[in-house]
């Protein structure tokens, strides 16, 4: 492993920062999902007010680089304004200079998912090419800003995915007949990545020393059995999943076989010849591929479905479960090779170096013990697990990686709503004014991060005590 690996962790602005009624920060689609569900997404981990406390702790830990996202409506209230908040501009200013103080690199990125609510009233988000406008202006202002302290910067969050869930940012999906959802998926899908171009051709412009990435969410899979069809199922599968997105992002072109699923489902694509222009620009091409892994799936051809005995998962994928796997309490597959066999296949299609954003364990019953410990063997030997094969991925198949930053360094608010599912080496207290409290497992990638992946045992958790 290369000395320059770097070793952190990741978080989200709307799981992780708080101070969703400070420093005249705008309302995005998650404010109003706390005002809908009474829950403290205001709060959160509260970084707004604990980032130099939390930064300590990364430093502690030895991180080289924390990824994070900026919140569109901080420096944008509405996404609309012609001038940025500077409230906004001021916080992320102090958050990268306390990071570069610690000799962290901040990984930013761009769009998290929380879109600007006023946006969805008037827009209905991507579905209009207005929204490309305001996202030019928001990053503009981003690599304006903060340009001087950031190298790495991620566009859009998963949004491979954003065929599959075009609800996110619509007012009311009531007001589109089901025989128009193909179309609002593409129409949504295809501003989205507009957006992309857009901010990398910008990014590059303003920032030539900079690095710009994508983020995909992996869904990588295996044939549920040797017959060929449920091969050509699983081909199908990854390439609809993760490849089509890929392939127009890394070269500009939609693929035929995209194309022809868009028109046997009805779908009108129209690619005017200055979006063609702004697509081929060598300067709006990516830099490298960041990504999420958690889990594989295993899929099966339509037609020897009625034969399967197979579990289903019940995932925004329809696929089934690998009876070669174990799974986490959440019910996810643990699968280390997994994470190497989609690095090698997608560096064997796009010659890209990779960087691994989002990996890690959630769990909901997660106890902290009287004397303020957590006792996380299962997240130690999930991870190590997953680092052990990325190891291999680079030492053995010299597939180039970038570095190694798991979800949830320390504990954060869920995209699916609730405080109890935790990924992170620091508990906190949601309970307890958010106190933070070092799990086992903060000192265990301590000595990971320390000897550059080298150590990977499990610490005794009576030396993380005499540590703490």
């Amino acid at each position: 492993m290369d000395k320059s690996f770097l070793w952190g962790g990741s978080t989200s602005a709307f799981q992780f920062e708080g101070g969703g009624h400070e420093g005249r920060k705008g309302k995005s689609i998650y404010d109003i999902r706390e005002e809908k569900t009474q829950v403290k997404y205001s709060v959160t981990s509260d970084f707004y007010h604990h980032y130099k406390e939390d930064i300590a702790l990364m430093a502690e830990m030895g991180f080289s680089a924390f990824r994070m996202s900026i919140a569109w409506t901080r420096l944008y209230p509405t996404g609309v304004e012609e001038t940025p908040n500077f409230e906004g501009i001021k916080f992320y200013q102090d958050v990268f200079q306390e990071l570069k103080k610690n000799k962290i690199e901040p990984v930013v990125t761009l769009f998290h998912w929380d879109m600007p609510q006023y946006l969805v009233e008037k827009y209905d988000g991507f579905k209009s090419r207005e929204i490309i406008t305001y996202f030019e202006r928001y990053a503009e202002t981003c690599f304006k800003e903060f340009g001087q302290y950031v190298k790495y910067w991620l566009t859009l969050n998963e949004n491979n995915l954003a065929m599959m869930i075009p609800w996110m940012y619509i007012k009311d999906k009531n007001n589109y007949p089901k025989e128009e959802h193909a179309q609002l998926a593409w129409d949504c899908y295809y501003h989205s990545i507009l957006c992309h171009f857009k901010a990398v051709k910008r990014g590059h412009e303003l920032l030539p020393d900079a690095k710009f990435g994508n983020m995909t969410a992996s869904a990588i899979a295996y044939p549920l059995t040797p017959k060929p069809e449920d091969v050509l199922a699983t081909q199908k599968h990854n390439q609809r999943t993760m490849w089509d997105d890929l392939d127009i992002l890394t070269s500009g072109e939609i693929n035929p076989s995209f194309k022809q699923r868009m028109a046997d489902e009805g779908v009108v694509i129209n690619i005017s010849d200055e979006d063609r222009e702004l697509m081929a620009d060598s300067n709006a091409k990516i830099d490298f591929i960041s990504f999420s892994y958690y889990f594989s799936l295993c899929t099966q051809a339509a037609e020897n479905r009625n034969n399967s005995e197979a579990e289903t998962m019940q995932m925004l994928y329809q696929g089934f479960y690998n009876p070669y796997l174990s799974r986490t309490s959440f019910g996810w597959q643990i699968d280390p090779l997994g994470i190497r066999i989609f690095m090698n296949e997608a560096y064997s299609r796009y010659h890209l170096p990779l960087l691994v954003v989002e990996n890690g364990i959630g769990v909901e019953d997660e106890v902290l013990t009287k004397d303020k410990r957590v006792h996380d063997d299962y997240r130690i030997d999930y991870l190590a697990k997953h680092i052990h094969q990325i190891i291999k991925t680079v030492d053995e198949d010299k597939t180039p990686v970038l570095g190694f930053l798991p979800w949830g360094c320390i504990d954060l608010y869920s995209a699916s709503g609730n405080y109890n599912k935790r990924y992170g080496f620091v508990y906190v207290d949601f309970e307890d004014d958010l106190a933070r409290y070092k799990k086992d497992s903060f000192w265990w990638y301590k000595k990971v991060i320390a000897s550059n992946g080298k150590e990977l045992e499990k610490i005794d958790s009576t030396d993380c005590n005499k540590q703490s």
